[in-house]
C-alpha cells in the first residue's frame, strides 16, 4: 500500500515547517464545509498551494526530500506509466503534483484524464477512485457504539462487589477528625496505590 492522501499531505506540511524552521503549522482552512458553503474554499486552497510551492519547492533541502519521496513511491507502482516517470520528474511536474495533492485533499480537484490521475491514485493509497475513503456517518456511529459498549463492560466489572475495597469510620465531627492526618484513615486509604481509582464517599 503506497499510503494515503492524508499522509502525503502531512509530509508536505512537515516540509513546509522545515523550510520555515518551525515546529507548528497554523492552518488557514479551518472548516472546509463552511468555506465550501461561503464559496471561499477555492481561493483559499489555491493560496495554500501557492504557499507550499513557494516554501517547499523554493528551498533546496525540502524540495529534494519531496522529489526523493515521490520517486520512491512511483518506482514501486504497478502501473508502468507511473513507474517510468519515477526518475523523469521535472520541476514543473513536481509542482503540478504538489498542487493536485492539495486540491485533492480539500476535494477541489477534477480528474485530468492523464498520468496525473494515476499519480494521485497511487499517493492516495487506499482510494478506490479519486475520492478519499472515509468513514460514513453510520460506520462512525457503529464504531462509537461499540466503544461505549466496551467501556460500559469495563466499568461494570470495576463496580463488581468483588473488586471493591470498603472502608468505614464513625465520627461525630469529621472536620475535627481530619485535623490529625496520621489517624485520618480515609485520607491514608486515598493515598494508597489502588489499581482502579474509583471510590464512593458518604458523609
Amino acid at each position: 500500500m503506497a499510503g494515503n492522501l492524508s499522509s502525503i499531505y502531512q509530509t508536505l506540511i512537515s516540509l513546509f515547517n522545515l523550510s520555515k524552521e518551525s515546529f507548528y503549522y497554523c492552518d488557514d482552512i479551518v472548516n472546509t464545509f463552511l468555506e465550501k458553503m461561503t464559496g471561499s474554499i477555492t481561493g483559499n486552497v489555491q493560496h495554500h498551494a501557492e504557499q507550499l510551492v513557494r516554501y517547499v519547492l523554493g528551498r533546496p533541502v525540502p524540495a529534494h526530500i519531496l522529489v526523493h519521496i515521490l520517486q520512491d513511491k512511483f518506482k514501486r507502482s504497478a502501473v508502468p506509466a507511473v513507474a517510468e516517470q519515477a526518475f523523469k520528474l521535472t520541476e514543473d511536474v513536481v509542482e503540478t503534483i504538489l498542487r493536485e495533492i492539495v486540491q485533492q485533499k480539500y476535494e477541489q480537484r477534477s480528474p485530468s484524464g492523464d498520468i496525473h490521475d494515476e499519480f494521485i491514485r497511487l499517493l492516495s493509497g487506499e482510494q478506490q477512485s479519486l475520492m478519499e475513503i472515509s468513514y460514513t456517518k453510520q460506520q462512525q456511529k457503529q464504531k462509537q457504539k461499540q466503544q461505549n459498549k466496551n467501556q460500559d463492560s469495563d466499568t461494570m466489572d470495576v463496580f463488581n462487589k468483588k473488586n471493591q475495597l470498603e472502608l468505614a469510620i464513625d465520627t461525630d465531627n469529621y472536620f475535627q477528625y481530619t485535623l490529625a492526618p496520621e489517624s485520618d484513615l480515609p485520607k491514608i486509604a486515598l493515598g494508597l496505590p489502588l489499581p482502579v481509582p474509583i471510590l464512593s464517599l458518604t458523609y
